[in-house]
């Protein structure tokens, strides 16, 4: 294990309804920062929920980590 390495931020959010193209679009990628501690749970944190659970979520997939130089590319790609 790297000792450089550490958390910079754990970011949570519940599913919303977004247009993509025109079209109603259920999406959990919109995360926002948490502070404080966060509740690691079997399938995911506490606060945060995915929205097609047949490709995210689980036991395998409850949480991802990203580089800090990656962290804003899915924002600028992101519909809001």
């Amino acid at each position: 294990m790297r000792s450089d390495m550490k958390l910079v931020s754990v970011n949570v959010g519940l599913p919303r309804v977004v247009r993509s193209h025109g079209d109603p679009v259920s999406t959990g990628i919109l995360k926002e920062p948490v502070a404080g501690r966060v509740m690691l749970r079997t399938l995911d944190l506490d606060g945060d929920r995915q929205a097609d659970l047949s490709v995210h979520g689980g036991p395998s997939k409850a949480v991802y980590a990203y580089p800090p130089n990656t962290t804003n590319t899915g924002r600028t790609n992101c519909p809001r």
